[in-house]
């Protein structure tokens, strides 16, 4: 009797706790993916460049294009210096230059010098001539480094001729302010102090100073006002 009342009750509990074990057995074999108690994945999108930090980048390329697509004629810079001294010492100057904008803050170029020089304190009533080439590099618009190398001919007295010629070669180094004029072929003026590293040697055989370009006879400064 027992047995019989038995069987129906572990027959309802065997109904009862099947689905329970089918379910967990479910949730077992079922992929990562789909388990109930995964935790969500959330993809974390790309950083994308805000249009306003592309702004400075994007100038600077299209300047830079700007100035590599410049036809020759609007790279290239014509002008030159002049000075003029007179009374006891006398000093003409005349030097036209062409100059190229290898970028937009380098300048190279050349000139030809021709000048009258007169120093009655010298003894010397002559004309010299000569070349130059340059290097002009903007540090900022305003302020420049000049680098040049000229060669001048010029009179100096030797044991065996007066008024000889000879030619002297200066290095030269120095600064430039500049101040825009907005030309076409001359884009600025120029006020230059440059130093002679070789006019200690620039001597006749007499010992005296034959480089006629310093501030004073003799010394390695020269001043120049340059339009180029």
């Amino acid at each position: 009797m027992k047995s019989k009342i038995l069987l129906p009750i572990l027959f309802l509990l065997a109904v009862l706790i099947s689905p329970s074990l089918m379910a967990q057995n479910d949730e077992y074999y079922r992929p990562d993916s789909l388990r109930k108690d995964q935790p969500e994945r959330k993809e974390v999108p790309p950083v994308e460049r805000k249009p306003q930090d592309q702004k400075p980048v994007l100038a600077e390329k299209k300047k830079l294009d700007d100035f590599k697509n410049r036809k020759f004629i609007d790279r290239l810079r014509l002008g030159g210096s002049f000075g003029v001294s007179l009374g006891t010492l006398t000093n003409i100057n005349v030097s036209p230059m062409a100059g190229y904008e290898l970028t937009e803050s380098l300048v190279a170029g050349v000139g030809v010098t021709g000048m009258y020089f007169k120093s009655k304190w010298a003894g010397v009533d002559a004309i010299y001539y000569g070349g130059r080439a340059f290097l002009m590099y903007a540090i900022i618009p305003e302020l420049n480094v000049i680098g040049e190398v000229e060669a001048l001919n010029v009179e100096a007295d030797t044991y065996k001729k007066y008024n000889a010629r000879k030619w002297i070669t200066s290095p030269m180094l120095g600064l430039g302010y500049s101040q825009p004029v907005g030309g076409r072929f001359i884009k600025a003026l120029h006020l230059q102090a440059l130093y002679n590293f070789n006019y200690d040697n620039q001597l006749d055989d007499y010992g005296n100073n034959v480089n006629p370009n310093g501030l004073f006879l003799g010394q390695p400064i020269v001043i120049r006002l340059t339009f180029l």
